[in-house]
């Protein structure tokens, strides 16, 4: 429920009040881009993504229509604008190779965890994907056996006619490019 200070501000953003708006940005800028920058994991897409936001306001001001709290709005049309950028971004990842990312989904955990989190999860599977794509060929598919298809080193090597130290040094590389591409991301569950 908007309070009467809230309901006062629409009113004048809603008239062309350039302060009004101003204030508006001022308020809630910072914690929206705190909050984006933990869904999308990046602050300079997160600042993209709040300032389309408030774009949008400023686009229709005139038809700004705000039944709950003002807070509860922006935050909610933040999280959905992140929502719907991941989902495109997501898309493209998944253009790469489809398998890959159904295979690393699966290994994200089906407990109760939160939308959030979920987001979080989806985006380092997108990434792992990201950088599986960019190993070297006869690297990848030993990884992907591997950690993918679970399959033993001996086996790896057994259907692939190579030794068995030849399938621990391209797992070895291919565990040391994908930590290196994926600073910042807790992967441990994954690469281990």
């Amino acid at each position: 429920m908007l309070t009467n200070s809230e309901k006062y501000l629409i009113e004048l953003i809603k008239k062309g009040d350039q302060n009004a708006f101003e204030f508006l940005f001022k308020s809630y800028y910072s914690d929206l881009c705190n909050y984006a920058t933990k869904i999308v994991l990046n602050e300079a897409t997160a600042e993209d993504l709040v300032m389309d936001i408030f774009v949008k306001i400023w686009e229709v001001e005139s038809r700004l229509e705000i039944t709950s709290s003002l807070s509860g709005y922006l935050f909610k049309s933040v999280h959905n604008h992140c929502i719907n950028y991941l989902t495109r971004k997501y898309k493209r990842f998944s253009e790469l190779n489809p398998k890959t990312i159904e295979k690393l989904d699966k290994l994200i955990p089906c407990c109760d965890i939160s939308p959030l989190d979920r987001i979080n999860l989806t985006e380092l599977s997108q990434r792992i994907a990201e950088c599986i794509e960019l190993l070297p060929p006869e690297c990848k598919n030993i990884f992907l056996m591997s950690r993918i298809d679970e399959l033993p080193n001996k086996e790896i090597a057994n259907k692939l006619g190579i030794s068995e130290n030849t399938v621990k040094v391209q797992i070895y590389r291919a565990l040391k490019k994908l930590k290196m591409h994926l600073k910042g991301f807790f992967v441990g569950y994954f690469l281990y």
